[in-house]
C-alpha cells in the first residue's frame, strides 16, 4: 500500500485490527525485515510497518532531511492512518525517528532495539581523521587539484565511509551524515512512555553503551542485553525477542 504525505509516496504494509503497533525499520533496509511482526502480532493488533523516505519502495526525500523531518513525516501517516497512542517498534534508525516522535505523539509503550539517537563517544583517532578529511577537503578546492583530479573527493569520500555510506545515493549520503550528528539526549529525557530496550551485548554499531545510557535518561526504559547479539539481534534471537515482547505488550506466551 502507498500514501502519499506532503507530495512525498510512503510504501507502508497494514495487517490485523485492534490497537496499533507500527514497525520502523533501520538504515539501509526496508519493512520487508519485519514481516515476523505481522505474522507474529496480527492476532491481536493493527500491525503497521513503514518504509521510511529514501528506503524500500518510498521515494527519497526531495530535501536533506534531519531526525526531526522522518518523525514529522511518520507522525502526519499515523494521523492520516488513525493510529492513536500506538505501541512502537524501531530498530536502529527507525528508533531514532521514534524517539524524536514520542515527544509529540506519545506512544502508549516503546520497544527499540539497537536504537540510534545518542551521538557516539567515539576515540581521539576519530576526530583526528575527521578533521584530516575536512583539512584535505579544503584544500582540495582551492588548489588546481580539483581541475586535476576531479573525481579524487568523491572517491575519497566512498573509501572512507561507512558501508551505510557507501551503499547510499547521494541524496541520502547528505541526510546521513546530518542525522547521525543530532543528538536526541534532550527529546530522550522527556519520554515517559514504558520502553524496553532489547540490545545485543556484541552491537558495534550501537554499543550497548549507548543502550546503558538510554535506558538511563528514559523516564520509565529498562535494558534488556541479548548476550551475544549483533545490530541484528532481534534477528539473530527473534523467538527470544518475541517472548519478550509478549509479556511487555500482552498476548501470546507460547513462543
Amino acid at each position: 500500500m502507498t500514501i502519499q504525505i506532503e507530495n512525498q509516496t510512503i510504501s507502508y504494509r497494514e495487517t490485523g485490527q485492534g490497537q496499533a503497533l507500527v514497525v520502523l525499520h533501520g538504515w539501509g533496509c526496508n519493512k520487508e525485515m519485519f514481516q515476523f511482526m505481522h505474522d507474529h502480532f496480527s492476532d491481536r493488533f493493527r500491525v503497521i510497518s513503514v518504509d521510511l523516505p529514501g528506503f524500500g519502495q518510498s521515494e527519497e526525500p526531495k530535501s536533506v532531511w534531519g531526525t526531526q523531518d522522518y518523525a514529522a513525516c511518520i507522525g502526519r501517516l499515523l494521523t492520516e492512518l488513525g493510529a492513536d497512542r500506538p505501541i512502537v517498534f524501531g530498530h536502529s534508525f527507525g528508533g531514532r525517528v521514534l524517539l524524536a516522535l514520542a515527544g509529540k505523539m506519545p506512544p502508549e509503550k516503546m520497544i527499540l532495539t539497537g536504537s540510534a539517537g545518542l551521538v557516539p563517544r567515539r576515540p581521539l583517532s576519530y576526530y583526528l581523521r575527521v578533521s584530516w578529511f575536512k583539512t584535505a577537503k579544503w584544500v582540495y578546492r582551492h588548489s588546481p587539484l580539483q581541475k586535476l583530479y576531479p573525481d579524487w573527493l568523491e572517491k575519497k569520500r566512498k573509501s572512507s565511509g561507512s558501508a551505510d555510506y557507501r551503499q547510499a545515493s547521494p541524496q541520502m549520503r547528505k541526510i546521513l551524515v546530518k542525522v547521525i550528528n543530532e543528538d536526541l539526549s534532550a527529546e530522550i529525557a522527556q519520554i515517559s512512555a514504558p520502553t524496553i530496550l532489547l540490545w545485543g551485548t556484541e552491537d558495534t554499531a550501537t554499543p550497548i553503551a549507548d543502550g546503558q545510557r538510554m535506558a538511563g535518561l528514559l523516564r520509565d526504559g529498562a535494558l534488556i542485553r541479548l548476550e551475544g547479539g549483533s545490530h541484528y539481534a532481534i534477528l539473530e534471537q527473534k523467538n527470544r525477542c518475541l517472548a519478550i515482547m509478549d509479556a511487555f505488550v500482552g498476548g501470546k506466551t507460547d513462543v
